[in-house]
Parts: C-alpha cells; sequence; structure tokens
C-alpha cells in the first residue's frame, strides 16, 4: 500500500507539472488510459491521483469521457493575489526583525539562477523560478503553515498565468527577477515599508498582466 501511496504522488506531481508546463491546457481532457499507458502503470494509483487533483479543483471529472483541466476565471485569480498579499507581506514583517545578511546573500543567488531562466522566455520555467525565490523569503519567517499556504497560493497563480499566457498578447518585458533585485536591495537598506510595497506590486503584477491580456 505505501508503494501505490508513493505512485500516487508521483503521479499527481507529474499530471500537475504537465499543467504548469503548458502541456495540458484549460479544458483539456485527460483519461485513466492514457495516464496509465504514459507511466506504465495499475489503474489504481492513477485513479487515486485524478481523484486529488479533482479535491483539488484542478480536474473535473467527466463521465465517460474522462478528466477535464479546470478553467481559472478571474475572480479566482483576484482572491488568490489578495491572499497573497496578506500571507507574505506577514510572513516578511515577521522575518524583517530577524534578517540576516546570509539570507539576502540567499535571495541574491536565486536571482542570479533565475536571470538565466528568463532569458530562456519559457513561461513555465520563469515561474518555477518566481515560486523558488518567493518561497525562500516566506521560509526565514520560521512559521510552517504560512509557507505550506503560500505554496499552494504560488502554486495556483503558475497555473493562472500558464493558463492566460497562451491566450494573451501581452506579455510585459520587466521581468520578475528586476522586481525580486529591488526588493532585496529596500531589505539591505532595512526598509521594510520599502521592501513590502515591491512584494505587493510583484505578487499583483499577475492578476494586472492577465487584465491587460483579456482586454487587448
Amino acid at each position: 500500500m505505501s508503494g501505490n501511496i508513493k505512485l500516487k504522488d508521483q503521479i499527481y506531481e507529474n499530471i500537475l507539472n504537465e499543467i504548469i508546463d503548458g502541456n495540458y491546457r484549460q479544458n483539456d481532457i485527460i483519461t485513466e488510459r492514457e495516464l496509465i499507458e504514459k507511466h506504465g502503470v495499475s489503474k489504481s494509483p492513477v485513479r487515486e491521483a485524478l481523484v486529488e487533483l479533482c479535491n483539488e479543483k484542478i480536474l473535473e471529472s467527466r463521465p465517460r469521457m474522462g478528466y477535464q483541466i479546470c478553467p481559472i476565471s478571474i475572480k479566482e485569480i483576484s482572491d488568490i493575489v489578495e491572499m497573497r498579499v496578506v500571507l507574505e507581506t506577514a510572513a516578511l514583517e515577521k522575518t524583517f526583525v530577524q534578517l540576516k545578511d546570509s539570507q539576502i546573500e540567499l535571495l541574491k543567488k536565486d536571482v542570479l539562477e533565475a536571470t538565466k531562466i528568463h532569458s530562456e522566455k519559457k513561461i513555465a520555467r520563469y515561474w518555477k523560478s518566481n515560486i523558488s525565490f518567493h518561497l525562500l523569503l516566506c521560509s526565514f519567517c520560521g512559521n510552517d503553515k504560512i509557507c505550506e499556504a503560500v505554496e499552494r497560493a504560488l502554486k495556483f497563480s503558475s497555473r493562472s498565468a500558464v493558463q492566460y499566457y497562451f491566450s494573451s498578447s501581452v506579455h510585459r518585458n520587466e521581468t520578475t527577477a528586476q522586481r525580486h533585485i529591488l526588493l532585496i536591495e529596500a531589505l539591505e537598506r532595512r526598509n521594510l515599508e520599502e521592501a513590502k510595497e515591491v512584494l505587493k506590486d510583484d505578487i499583483m503584477d499577475l492578476k494586472r498582466e492577465i487584465v491587460e491580456g483579456i482586454i487587448a
């Protein structure tokens, strides 16, 4: 049974990554048979993974068809952006009183790696680097529950970005890495209010880009 659970988790992550990478688009249908053949496994772990994805409203079961990739609404994006602003700025405030130079150096290293990824202009890799930076920053607050909630919100944000990226003609030239650099500079100056404003602007950019893309 433990082997099945582990296999289920692997299949779950593989499906989720395929969605984040844009290999599955909104409203696409995935079938059990397709996944069984792709992963070379039995029906049980595939079905368990699909049920979990349905419970998280990433997929929706379509009888006699398969499992459909759930579209994400503007309202859902607005809600998740608002939640991220509240959680991440609170985590930053908690971090600020104990922030170490060594932690700032870790953020700089993360941004340096991200600039290499951004130059490739691949939306999925771009978002994976964005998630990495925000989770690293959040981890400094020392609250595991906040970090878990932020991680879930970031994964949702990345799915939102990918969904609208392929249907939008508007893509910003400014990179997230540039705002991350501004955030690091504010932290180096020990300016909490400036750092919070940069962080909020970075988080809000997802909503702005999607709305502009729809209007365009």
